[in-house]
């Protein structure tokens, strides 16, 4: 049957209303919205570093007022490429830049990671370094870790799966795709309102750190100045980590509360 002119007046009618009431989502993988503090970040992960990054968007970026734009890339990045690639994504020189990458490997990290760090600091990216990984990182939100696990996460993994607290991680990399490493649902749900808990116990870490002249009350929180500004000392005293203290013998250690405290997320411990 053929609409009539008024009736197809009406059906355009009705899709413009349903339309106005329909919520425009917008890409925020673009996201350039100036009342907000937008953040750089890359990492070696494709999954549970994004979940996660994805996380603190959800339950804190409207609050605190940034955007966290995660850098995709694939599996299997080394750090310096990790460097690279939020160097690349990032609009500007002068834009905040954060690389999350971690011990947990053997090619060749004693080469990789000072190189990573070396590219780190010219160009004014923070480093979120994770010694054996970021799973570290998870578990200090329910519990202290202080054993030395040279490289291996298999420890910190079964740990974060037997924890009471830590809800939904039962079979976390047990399995591929959600089940693996993603962080979305309980999981993430677990992190949250936790976050003053793995501040305090990685900070704890720099204290123990093997250098015997690290300090979290060294770490400066000042605002970070641009590329080629700082030396590879200052730089590194920005985590609390002494001048000369190598990476490669914080074990164990992450830096992700720097990235949480900057943020505005965890800071009353500080």
């Amino acid at each position: 049957m053929s609409r009539s002119p008024s009736d197809s007046k009406r059906v355009r009618r009705r899709r413009s209303q349903d339309d106005a009431a329909t919520p425009v989502r917008r890409d925020l993988s673009g996201y350039s919205d100036q009342s907000h503090r937008v953040v750089y970040i890359a990492g070696e992960g494709e999954k549970t570093e994004s979940d996660y990054v994805a996380l603190l968007n959800r339950e804190y970026g409207k609050r605190e007022g940034f955007f966290l734009r995660f850098c995709k890339a694939g599996e299997g990045l080394r750090p310096d490429e990790v460097v690279d690639r939020v160097i690349a994504e990032a609009s500007s020189p002068a834009d905040e830049k954060w690389a999350l990458f971690d011990r947990d490997s053997e090619d060749h990290r004693d080469v990789v990671i000072p190189k990573a760090m070396s590219r780190a600091r010219e160009a004014g990216v923070q480093v979120g370094f994770s010694h054996p990984s970021f799973e570290l990182w998870l578990l200090l939100h329910f519990r202290p870790f202080t054993s030395q696990e040279d490289g291996r996460s298999d420890a910190i993994k079964d740990l974060l799966r037997k924890h009471p607290k830590a809800k939904g991680f039962e079979e976390y990399d047990e399995h591929a795709g959600e089940r693996g490493k993603g962080l979305a649902g309980q999981r993430g749900q677990s992190l949250v309102g936790t976050e003053k808990d793995a501040v305090r116990n990685a900070r704890k870490l720099v204290g123990n750190c093997s250098h015997g002249g690290c300090s979290a009350k060294n770490a400066n929180h000042d605002k970070i100045p641009g590329p080629r500004t700082e030396t590879h000392d200052e730089w590194t005293q920005r985590s609390g980590h002494a001048a000369g203290c190598d990476p490669l013998k914080r074990d164990p250690s992450t830096d992700l509360w720097r990235l949480l405290t900057s943020l505005g997320i965890g800071k009353e411990e500080l």
